[in-house]
């Protein structure tokens, strides 16, 4: 008995001592201490439509930028008014007060306060009727005043009159509630448009092409867990746009039951008491809990979820993986036999609503041998120390103290979608040298985390002046001058040589970095050229080189200095390969890079005009490494397609330790403010709810838009385009007008067009049929109908287009199929006007 009490003494002794040590040594050198992230805290709010609640909406602790913040929109009541709900949880709100802007946060339309309503009540928002006329939207920003603290949220407002909102929202919930319960199968059958264009072979995605059976779960039984919420993303006089999010449990033919986020998306007509479903689009995405069951012989299940959606990265033993699905990260090693969740905003034991919300993006940026990570969390802060705030979190996951510790925060004032298109172009942590880079508006900086120091690297840098890799690990950007030889200045200090370079002869040439071990080297233009960097195919380097002589303008007269010469260099700095078409008189303009393919798009040159030809089609020899780790696809009966990680070898165990790590928390977490400026104007899609893509040009934009069914609005939230939404015949007040003396058509049709005081956009590439949407909002489209014939298209009927020519100052009307085989021929080349 004596010898078992010391056993059992010197057990809990070596407990005790283990934990000492364990905790001196997590905490060595600092004052910080271990923490858990904790739960959400601020409240959220949703407002009422027609009984129906709507548009549930996450608080932010700063003010953010008004144009960046167009999620939502939300219809006001007859006289004017909003319901507004509250979810306060447990926080005691003293304060609400409300403000609406226009669209661009320019002018202030009114403001006020309302009534803190009690609990289990709603509140009331008297706004007013402050929209009408050509105001059709308003930024509405509702500030609670939350313990002492103020809380904003925002939502776009609309006028009520002539919207449908109500009768697109009631077909919405009821095609939800009868696809998921398996009824109305003829209702929704008549609804759809079945055809090629959708794989009836997965749930992960199910559209209006899918059959009825995938659209309402085949042999799947979704419950749903939780609340559905609906959020109303578009509404105007032709059609309303929803989306719904929500989680279902589902189980498999082995019993098996798996976790999934939806997203439901509907865009939907009323017209005189008839509905028309125009687009929808279901997406499924299973949630990796880190189960038994999401593991085999083979390697890691993840079950429906998008391939392409899966990040990973391996060590160079490929025994450890790395991967981020639905948001988390996790840690797999393989010879440890463990599973770490190292990163989650989640709450899947709550199933907190503000846990899930999904605006943000957790990327990894790199990973040594030892599976130690450095991370970036873009987006909207659940919860933790910056709750309720946008920006970016650089993260370090140590293996050895089983730990996260945040290593900067540079914070934004745009939404999700924005601030990571703005901030996630290029973020990099090298944590050996504790250096930061990140390309922000144009600007490049690099930054010391242990001195807190900023240096700047370039800036002004648009999107044609820098490349990153995929991974970012390499970047390449044009410098207005540089130093050293061109061909071996390598090292950590030719970066700072290169930035420091003369500025008299402007993008002279590229800075070429490795931020993963910190070498350089930079690339000399010959004399009167320039280098121009395009990007990265399996670690080589690619770059374009133009002569200023070779500068002229396109078909359209946008001035234009092609490539005569593509070159790929290798990460020795070594020439790879050439291509030029020089003697063709054909020059590159711009490439793609698409895995291990380049297509290169082409000009030829005819006299000081150059018009689009041919594409040519590269293969890069250097094909990727094989990796013992993939991504493959399998299927089953129940389930149908499915995501697998493989492992070449098999993994030992299916059944790994699950692991958690703790945060350090930091008494003065380093907040790393930008000062770069605006870095001109951005083309934004919105499409399936949620925006798509961001684009210099506004002719890309477009045609983005058209392929998601979605609308385009410019940096300061102008409307250039939208799906569906025009009348079918219309035309403006445009007079006839001819050419001035010496005057091109051109220039004719742009001094014509002053009078509007529009903004000019580039639509070059859309079809007429799209510009179509331009007329209709009341500013005529200049085309070109020949090479250097513009004319001014000013009203359109159902099979008809009429237009002004200034060469014979008279105004004609054309079969529609006319003229638009005219502007095909001519490149699709329009210029439009927004106003």
């Amino acid at each position: 008995m004596k010898r078992r009490i010391i056993k059992v003494g010197v057990l809990v002794a070596v407990f005790i001592a283990a934990l000492v040590i364990s905790s001196l040594v997590i905490n060595s050198g600092t004052d910080d201490e271990i923490v858990d992230m904790g739960a959400p805290t601020r409240p959220r709010i949703s407002f009422t439509v027609d009984g129906t609640e709507v548009n549930p909406l996450f608080g932010y602790v700063q003010d953010m930028d008004i144009t960046a913040m167009r999620d939502t929109i939300t219809p006001l009541n007859p006289d004017g008014s909003l319901t507004m709900n509250i979810e306060a949880d447990g926080n005691e709100i003293s304060d609400i007060r409300y403000e609406v802007y226009s669209l661009d946060g320019e002018d202030m339309y009114t403001d006020g306060e309302a009534d803190v309503p009690a609990e289990g009540e709603q509140a009331a928002l008297s706004i007013g009727n402050i929209l009408s006329g050509d105001v059709r939207e308003a930024v509405l920003k509702i500030i609670l005043t939350v313990d002492e603290e103020t809380v904003s949220y925002y939502t776009r407002i609309a006028s009520p009159s002539d919207l449908t909102t109500s009768e697109c929202l009631a077909y919405a919930l009821d095609f939800h509630d009868k696809a998921i319960n398996k009824e109305g199968t003829e209702d929704l059958e008549s609804h759809l448009e079945p055809g090629e264009e959708s794989d009836n072979t997965t749930y992960q995605t199910v559209n209006i092409h899918s059959d009825v059976t995938h659209v309402q779960w085949g042999d799947l039984s979704p419950e749903i867990v939780g609340n559905v919420e609906w959020s109303i993303k578009e509404s105007n006089t032709v059609y309303t746009s929803i989306l719904a999010k929500y989680q279902v449990s589902c189980q498999d033919e082995n019993g098996d039951t798996a976790l999934y986020n939806v997203k439901e998306f509907f865009r939907v007509r009323f017209l005189v008491d008839t509905i028309y479903l125009l687009d929808y689009n279901r997406d499924m995405e299973q949630i990796f809990q880190g189960t038994a069951s999401e593991f085999d012989d083979n390697g890691i299940l993840f079950g429906i979820t998008s391939q392409d959606d899966i990040q990973y990265e391996t060590n160079r033993d490929e025994t450890i993986v790395a991967f981020v699905q639905e948001r988390n990260l996790w840690l797999y090693n393989g010879e440890a036999d463990e599973l770490t969740e190292v990163f989650s905003f989640s709450d899947q034991e709550g199933r907190d609503m503000r846990s899930r919300n999904d605006q943000h993006a957790v990327r990894i940026i790199s990973m040594d041998d030892d599976g130690n990570l450095a991370f970036a969390v873009y987006g909207y802060m659940n919860r933790g120390y910056h709750e309720g705030e946008v920006g970016v979190g650089i993260y370090y996951f140590s293996v050895d103290t089983n730990a996260i510790e945040e290593k900067a925060f540079i914070p934004s004032t745009k939404s999700y979608a924005i601030a990571a298109d703005e901030l996630g172009k290029m973020v990099y942590y090298n944590h050996d040298q504790s250096m930061l880079y990140v390309l922000a508006d144009g600007t490049l900086y690099q930054i010391d985390l242990d001195n807190d120091e900023q240096t700047t690297l370039a800036e002004g840098l648009t999107e044609e002046q820098y490349a990153v890799s995929d991974d970012g690990h390499l970047m390449a950007y044009q410098t207005t001058g540089s130093s050293g030889d061109s061909e071996e200045n390598t090292g950590e200090n030719s970066g700072e040589n290169n930035a420091d370079a003369g500025t008299d002869t402007a993008g002279s040439g590229l800075c070429v970095m490795n931020l993963r071990s910190g070498d350089t080297y930079t690339i000399d233009a010959g004399e009167g050229e320039t280098v121009r960097p395009l990007g990265f195919i399996n670690g080589d380097f690619v770059f374009g080189k133009a002569r200023s002589a070779d500068a002229g303008v396109t078909v359209a007269g946008e001035e234009i200095s092609p490539m005569y010469e593509i070159e790929i260099r290798n990460s020795d700095n070594k020439t790879e390969a050439q291509y030029s078409f020089e003697d063709q008189g054909i020059y590159t303009t711009d490439i793609l890079i698409d895995g291990n393919l380049l297509t290169l798009n082409r000009v030829v040159k005819e006299g000081d005009t150059y018009n689009s030809t041919s594409q040519e089609y590269i293969t890069n020899n250097q094909e990727r490494e094989e990796s013992a780790v993939s991504l493959e696809t399998y299927a089953t009966d129940v389930k149908e397609t499915q995501v697998r990680m493989t492992f070449a070898d098999g993994i030992g165990n299916a059944e790994p330790e699950l692991v958690k790590p703790g945060q350090i928390a930091s008494r003065e977490p380093l907040t790393v403010t930008l000062s770069g400026g605006d870095s001109g104007e951005k083309f934004y899609v919105y499409g399936m709810g949620e925006l798509v893509a961001v684009y210099d040009r506004a002719g890309y934009a477009v045609q983005k838009a058209n392929e998601v069914s979605g609308v385009v609005i410019s940096s300061n939230q102008q409307y250039v385009w939208e799906r569906g939404n025009r009348d079918l015949v219309y035309s403006t007040d445009a007079a006839a007008f001819g050419k001035e003396s010496g005057e091109t058509s051109l220039a004719a049709c742009e001094r014509y067009m002053e009078q509007y005081e529009a903004h000019q956009i580039d639509l070059t590439g859309c079809t007429l049929d799209q510009v179509l949407y331009v007329i209709n909002r009341g500013c005529p489209v200049i085309a070109l109908i020949d090479a250097d014939h513009a004319v001014l298209l000013t009203g359109y009927t159902t099979t008809d287009i009429t237009y002004i020519d200034p060469d014979d100052g008279g105004s004609h009307t054309v079969g529609m199929s006319t003229m638009a085989s005219q502007t095909e021929s001519s490149g699709n080349v329009f210029i439009g006007y927004i106003r």
